[in-house]
């Protein structure tokens, strides 16, 4: 049976179903997407119980940034997210807007049949009802690099995210995730190195419901720019 990389070695697709809660506000999310490789995927999403009660850029890590399972990564460093497979992985992360609230989610990623299939839950909380969050006024996030390392049987992720503000502002998003396999197959850990992101939001016009495309790009990269015998 395929294992680990072999089975991303071709074009796939994804599918998210998101339930989340704002500020007491429910919301449903289901979303389709495609990844042909080399780290460029996108997703389609769109919020099933209506008005996303929410910025679509503030969700957006929620959406994609999870999908760590198709970043592109170059020989020599071990893409976990892939050899976690096929018995999937689980993500838990917290995601704090400076000055603002917080938003808490849970990742489970499964394959089936050449699909990875999300079911994610976020709540957030302590938001301002004027701020960016809930107004609306996020206009971008900015491209960011994150921060990938062992830390005991897992792999955390982490990263500061800027989101521009539609007056052309930026506000701090401090993101913080855990990794972890599924099932009991020992999977290897990576040593560190980062993943540089970039998620470019768009509108498809055809679709008149509440709805947002993502596309990410996310490779994989060794920082070290000189070894010593202390290089982890």
């Amino acid at each position: 049976m395929e294992r680990g990389c072999a089975l991303f070695s071709k074009s796939m697709t994804y599918k998210i179903e998101l339930d989340g809660e704002i500020n007491g506000k429910k919301f449903k999310v289901l979303g389709d997407g495609t990844a042909p490789g080399g780290g460029d995927f996108t997703i389609h999403a769109y919020c099933e119980s209506g008005e996303l009660p929410m910025s679509w850029v503030a969700l957006a890590p929620s959406l994609q940034y999870g999908f760590s399972m198709f970043a592109h990564y170059p020989n020599g460093i071990t893409h976990f997210f892939q050899e976690a497979f096929p018995e999937g992985l689980t993500l838990d992360r917290v995601a704090s807007f400076e000055n603002d609230g917080t938003i808490t989610s849970h990742h489970a990623y499964e394959l089936d049949n050449g699909c990875v299939k999300a079911k994610v839950s976020v709540k957030g909380e302590g938001f301002d009802p004027n701020g960016p969050t809930m107004n609306k006024s996020f206009v971008q996030m900015m491209p960011s690099t994150n921060h990938c390392f062992p830390d005991d049987d897992h792999v955390r992720m982490n990263t500061i995210n800027c989101v521009q503000r539609s007056d052309g502002s930026f506000q701090q998003m401090h993101i913080d995730g855990v990794y972890r396999a599924v099932g009991t197959r020992k999977v290897n850990l990576p040593l560190y190195h980062v993943v540089d992101h970039q998620i470019i939001l768009m509108k498809d016009e055809s679709d008149q419901r509440d709805h947002i495309v993502a596309r990410e790009l996310a490779k994989a990269r060794d920082p070290w720019l000189a070894r010593s015998g202390l290089t982890a």
